[in-house]
Protein backbone atom coordinates (compact mmCIF):
# COMPACT_ATOMS: atom_id res chain seq x y z
CA UNK A 1 0.00 0.00 0.00
CA UNK A 2 1.45 3.40 -0.98
CA UNK A 3 1.25 6.73 0.64
CA UNK A 4 -1.28 8.03 -1.47
CA UNK A 5 -3.93 5.43 -1.00
CA UNK A 6 -6.95 6.39 0.66
CA UNK A 7 -8.44 3.59 2.86
CA UNK A 8 -11.84 4.04 3.70
CA UNK A 9 -12.69 3.35 7.47
CA UNK A 10 -15.43 0.47 6.38
CA UNK A 11 -16.01 -0.52 2.72
CA UNK A 12 -19.61 -0.19 1.01
CA UNK A 13 -20.79 -3.09 -0.27
CA UNK A 14 -23.21 -2.48 -3.70
CA UNK A 15 -25.96 -4.57 -2.28
CA UNK A 16 -27.15 -0.95 -0.03
CA UNK A 17 -27.17 0.90 -3.68
CA UNK A 18 -29.55 -2.19 -4.39
CA UNK A 19 -31.35 -1.10 -1.07
CA UNK A 20 -31.25 2.41 -1.62
CA UNK A 21 -32.82 1.77 -5.43
CA UNK A 22 -35.65 -0.17 -3.86
CA UNK A 23 -36.72 2.33 -1.31
CA UNK A 24 -36.66 5.49 -3.84
CA UNK A 25 -38.89 3.70 -6.10
CA UNK A 26 -41.09 2.70 -3.55
CA UNK A 27 -40.02 -0.99 -4.67
CA UNK A 28 -39.96 -4.69 -2.90
CA UNK A 29 -37.52 -7.22 -2.81
CA UNK A 30 -40.12 -9.39 -3.76
CA UNK A 31 -40.78 -6.88 -7.14
CA UNK A 32 -37.06 -6.62 -7.92
CA UNK A 33 -36.49 -10.20 -7.92
CA UNK A 34 -39.60 -10.73 -10.23
CA UNK A 35 -38.06 -7.89 -12.32
CA UNK A 36 -34.91 -9.57 -12.69
CA UNK A 37 -35.22 -13.36 -12.80
CA UNK A 38 -32.86 -13.47 -9.52
CA UNK A 39 -33.60 -15.83 -6.69
CA UNK A 40 -35.07 -13.52 -3.56
CA UNK A 41 -32.75 -15.70 -1.55
CA UNK A 42 -29.84 -14.36 -3.87
CA UNK A 43 -31.18 -11.11 -4.08
CA UNK A 44 -31.72 -10.60 -0.20
CA UNK A 45 -27.70 -12.04 0.39
CA UNK A 46 -26.78 -9.60 -2.33
CA UNK A 47 -28.43 -6.22 -0.35
CA UNK A 48 -26.96 -7.74 2.90
CA UNK A 49 -23.14 -7.55 1.54
CA UNK A 50 -23.30 -11.78 1.90
CA UNK A 51 -23.12 -12.12 -2.07
CA UNK A 52 -20.69 -10.31 -3.90
CA UNK A 53 -22.56 -8.53 -7.67
CA UNK A 54 -21.79 -11.11 -10.51
CA UNK A 55 -22.14 -10.62 -14.33
CA UNK A 56 -25.30 -11.91 -15.00
CA UNK A 57 -26.99 -10.23 -11.37
CA UNK A 58 -25.45 -6.65 -12.72
CA UNK A 59 -26.83 -7.24 -16.00
CA UNK A 60 -30.32 -8.23 -14.20
CA UNK A 61 -29.96 -5.16 -12.67
CA UNK A 62 -29.53 -3.07 -15.49
CA UNK A 63 -31.92 -4.13 -17.45
CA UNK A 64 -34.97 -3.73 -14.46
CA UNK A 65 -33.22 -0.33 -12.49
CA UNK A 66 -31.87 1.11 -15.67
CA UNK A 67 -28.14 1.47 -14.03
CA UNK A 68 -25.68 0.44 -16.48
CA UNK A 69 -23.99 -3.28 -15.58
CA UNK A 70 -20.26 -1.36 -15.70
CA UNK A 71 -21.62 0.64 -12.89
CA UNK A 72 -22.78 -2.85 -10.49
CA UNK A 73 -19.50 -4.22 -11.11
CA UNK A 74 -17.05 -1.48 -10.14
CA UNK A 75 -18.85 -1.08 -7.55
CA UNK A 76 -18.24 -4.87 -6.35
CA UNK A 77 -14.48 -4.19 -7.50
CA UNK A 78 -14.42 -1.23 -5.61
CA UNK A 79 -15.53 -2.88 -2.26
CA UNK A 80 -13.55 -5.50 -3.23
CA UNK A 81 -10.54 -3.43 -2.90
CA UNK A 82 -11.87 -1.56 -0.11
CA UNK A 83 -11.87 -4.44 1.76
CA UNK A 84 -8.36 -5.61 0.81
CA UNK A 85 -6.68 -2.63 2.04
CA UNK A 86 -8.88 -2.17 5.33
CA UNK A 87 -7.47 -5.89 5.95
CA UNK A 88 -4.19 -4.73 4.95
CA UNK A 89 -4.05 -1.76 7.40
CA UNK A 90 -5.55 -3.39 10.43
CA UNK A 91 -3.19 -5.80 10.26
CA UNK A 92 -0.20 -3.56 10.15
CA UNK A 93 2.14 -3.42 13.00
CA UNK A 94 4.14 -0.51 13.47
CA UNK A 95 7.59 -0.43 15.19
CA UNK A 96 8.98 2.35 16.95
CA UNK A 97 12.52 2.50 18.49
CA UNK A 98 12.52 5.00 21.80
CA UNK A 99 15.61 5.42 24.27
CA UNK A 100 14.33 6.16 27.66
CA UNK A 101 16.66 7.15 30.61
CA UNK A 102 17.01 3.72 32.75
CA UNK A 103 14.72 5.82 35.84
CA UNK A 104 11.85 5.31 33.01
CA UNK A 105 12.31 1.79 32.11
CA UNK A 106 9.59 0.73 34.91
CA UNK A 107 7.04 3.46 33.58
CA UNK A 108 7.62 1.84 29.80
CA UNK A 109 6.98 -1.48 31.45
CA UNK A 110 3.85 -1.19 32.81
CA UNK A 111 2.84 0.89 29.72
CA UNK A 112 3.81 -1.99 27.52
CA UNK A 113 1.94 -4.19 29.83
CA UNK A 114 -0.87 -2.36 29.72
CA UNK A 115 -1.30 -1.82 26.26
CA UNK A 116 0.37 -5.15 24.85
CA UNK A 117 3.02 -3.89 23.55
CA UNK A 118 5.95 -5.97 22.46
CA UNK A 119 9.54 -4.29 24.24
CA UNK A 120 13.11 -4.75 24.08
CA UNK A 121 15.46 -3.94 26.54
Amino acid sequence: MNNKTITPFVATHPGEMIRDELKARSMTQKQLSVATGIKQSVLSETINGKRAISMSVANALEQALAIPAEIWLNMQTHYNLDTSLITERDNQQETIAVTLPARDRKLLQELARKFGWACVF
